[in-house]
């Protein structure tokens, strides 16, 4: 599998293709957008890392023009300390994923894990869910991306007629999930209802990622978040 790393710093570049090597991808590197976007276009990778900061084509341009081919090659945005907002801009424009630096091992497996999966899924899957109850807890399977588009199927998950009985959610993202910062609101609104019903809420499944965006959002002073199982 091919991977595209796009930096401007070279020791970044350096790390990433020492690491990415040794797990056995063909690695290319570029140290700007423009020269990124050139090479992406030579070698059609399945997966791109680009770094959000750099001079003339950012990484969120990169990741636009990428998005615009209709390709599914993943996007994942390396963003740097402290740059939770612009990595949830990235989501916003439907990258796969994001990591800060340094990049930490765990943050990279996950990344790639996630990306590998989602190259083998439709584009643009729509929300969809699944519920089951079992006794007083109500699990819901949630897939696709959730954003304002899916935001009355998103409520009727929780009418009152659904919740009779019901002391814990559990919701279970799959692979295929995705979230912008539409849907990021409405999933805070919805815990905060359950939440001031008396029902505990519990999710599932996130990616490492995605617990940190959850995490900055406050959605873990409401909810419990469950990271999916690590693999060594």
């Amino acid at each position: 599998m091919k991977i595209l790393v796009i930096d401007d710093e070279r020791p970044t570049l350096s790390m990433f293709k020492l690491f990415l090597t040794a797990y056995g991808y063909d690695v290319y590197t570029a140290q700007d957008g423009e020269k990124g976007l050139t090479l992406f276009n030579e070698i059609s990778p399945e997966i791109v890392f680009t770094d959000i900061k750099m001079p003339g084509i950012d990484g969120l341009e990169v990741l636009r023009r990428i998005k615009k081919t209709g390709t599914s090659s993943q996007v994942i945005i390396i963003t740097g300390h402290g740059d939770m907002e612009k990595a949830v801009e990235a989501l916003d424009l439907n990258a796969s994923d994001f990591i800060n630096k340094p990049v930490e091992r765990q943050a990279l497996n996950s990344a790639l894990a996630r990306a590998e999966k989602r190259k083998l899924l439709p584009l643009n899957l729509p929300f969809k869910f699944s519920d089951a109850k079992e006794g007083s807890k109500l699990v819901i399977s949630v897939k696709g991306k959730l954003s304002a588009p899916a935001k009355e199927e998103f409520h009727s998950l929780f009418k009152a007629e659904a919740l009779n009985d019901v002391e814990e959610v559990c919701l279970v993202f799959d692979d295929s999930f995705s979230i912008d910062r539409p849907g990021i609101s409405l999933l805070m609104t919805a815990i905060q209802e359950l939440k001031q019903e008396g029902v505990s809420i519990v999710m599932e499944n996130l990616s490492y990622n995605y617990v940190r965006v959850f995490r900055m959002a406050g959605i873990d002073k409401i909810a419990r978040l469950k990271e999916e199982l690590k693999e060594d």
